[in-house]
């Protein structure tokens, strides 16, 4: 029985979501490879797929080890001591597995140099969110350091690991998807806000302050399309800007719940949230199925 709750706990300190965001980016990377004709290595591919999981996982895994050792110093119980421990194995595990993948994957890739560095960023982006003292993700910057792992570091890593340059269309693709992913951070958050600022449970909404929250939300909404339009006029192609249309009436939605709870109206949660997931998913699968299946 302690087993199974020490088992419960250490999948709820995993953000499901966020690993499924980072898998989707480092397909969008990928698909981009494929678009412009280039091979693929299908196990250089997966190595650093399962190199991004791992990385998510362990921020994950040593935020929440961290997290309850404050707890855990404070008052002390056979359960927590479990837990503590089974976190701080896991999250040891997670970086002994990741550490021998790259070096495995350094053995193979094209690019040495780069994928050092880029391996390097994602650690420095652990140790930043997840590790005393800076400890990031409590402070509040969780979701601004995910959305930079997520739309930055996963695609772009998945390109170069295939081919050994970074390519314009690709910053032009994931550059204002950055702002969208931002505002769906705060979006999420917002229903939450009183009690998070009660209980201490920072997040980028209670960083900024409901009212400034809200109003670069909407700010973030509209230059997400105001730079898909501008990427349309600095080269990228008009099939790679139908993702940005599609995804643009929802973003609409989305940007009206905000303001309708700005001015004061019933706010309508469901349909906030659902619409900022919305907004993202969409911009997401057409990339995909474009940049993989054309």
């Amino acid at each position: 029985m302690e087993e199974y709750k020490v088992y419960k706990k250490i999948r709820d300190c995993i953000n499901i979501r966020l690993i499924f965001f980072s898998v989707i980016a480092y397909a969008i990377g990928a698909g981009l490879v494929s678009y412009i004709g280039r091979g693929i290595d299908l196990h250089i591919l997966l190595l650093g797929l399962i190199i991004v999981i791992l990385f998510r996982l362990s921020t994950d895994s040593l935020s929440c080890f961290f997290n309850l050792s404050e707890t855990y110093n404070k008052k002390r119980s056979p359960n927590l001591t479990l837990l503590r421990n089974s976190l701080l194995i896991l999250s040891l595990s997670l970086l002994t597995i990741g550490a021998i993948l790259s070096v495995l994957l350094y053995s193979r890739a094209k690019s040495s140099l780069v994928l050092w560095v880029f391996l390097g960023i994602f650690f420095i982006i652990l140790i930043l969110s997840a590790i005393p003292p800076f400890f990031l993700n409590k402070k509040g910057y969780g979701g601004f350091f995910a959305t930079i792992s997520i739309v930055a570091l996963a695609p772009s890593f998945a390109y170069i690991l295939q081919i050994n340059e970074l390519h314009n269309t690709l910053f032009l693709i994931t550059f204002p998807a950055f702002f969208l992913l931002l505002a769906y951070f705060l979006a999420q958050s917002l229903e939450n806000y009183f009690e998070d600022n009660k209980n201490q449970n920072h997040t980028l909404m209670t960083v900024l302050g409901w009212k400034l929250g809200m109003r670069i939300h909407n700010y973030f909404v509209l230059l997400t399309y105001l730079l898909y339009g501008l990427a349309s006029i600095f080269g990228l192609s008009g099939i790679l800007t139908l993702p940005a249309w599609f995804s643009l009436p929802i973003a609409g939605i989305q940007f009206w719940e905000m303001w309708r709870i700005g001015e004061g109206y019933k706010p309508r949660w469901k349909l906030l949230k659902l619409s900022s997931l919305g907004s993202i998913s969409v911009l997401a699968y057409f990339y995909i199925f474009i940049l993989w299946l054309r």
